[in-house]
């Protein structure tokens, strides 16, 4: 995707725009689900150089979930999704913190212990998360989300969420 002029513009004048963070929480988020297939794929490879390529793709998928929680630390859960996966030797627990920001919706992982720092905060069962990568080539450049995290992080930028007419 190629990164809006409007995009630019309103990071060169310290404004992130609800639109804008959404592109950038969505690119960081399929990178990092694209490094997560192909680590999975690594893994059942027998090639020798599989070892170094799942140990590539491992860092990268951790780097893009980094910089997606650096984003949504900044921001206010909606509500704790609880997801409970069962196979034929247990039945496992996750929760996450779900974040709706413009017309898509984030998911980070947290630990059962870690719910009482959000006590506002409904619990929602859910079905099980199935997620996919994207390909890249509709996902706005990491040079550019990059920009808009750190801007964020050092305070250069404002996030200007959308008012209701």
């Amino acid at each position: 995707m190629r990164t809006p002029k409007k995009y630019i513009e309103n990071l060169e004048k310290g404004i992130v725009t609800e639109e804008m963070l959404c592109d950038v929480l969505y690119s960081y988020n399929k990178r990092a689900k694209n490094w997560r297939d192909k680590k999975r794929q690594y893994k059942r490879s027998y090639a020798i150089h599989s070892f170094e390529w799942f140990n590539n793709a491992r860092e990268n998928e951790q780097k893009y979930y980094s910089y997606k929680s650096d984003i949504l630390n900044l921001l206010q859960p909606e509500c704790i999704h609880e997801e409970i996966l069962e196979n034929d030797y247990e039945t496992i627990i996750q929760y996450y913190l779900l974040y709706v920001i413009g017309d898509h919706s984030f998911h980070h992982p947290i630990e059962k212990k870690e719910i009482i720092n959000w006590p506002d905060l409904k619990i929602i069962r859910i079905e099980q998360l199935i997620t996919h990568g994207s390909t890249t080539d509709k996902l706005l450049s990491s040079q550019f989300a990059d920009k808009v995290r750190i801007a964020l992080m050092e305070g250069k930028a404002k996030l200007i969420k959308k008012v209701d007419k």
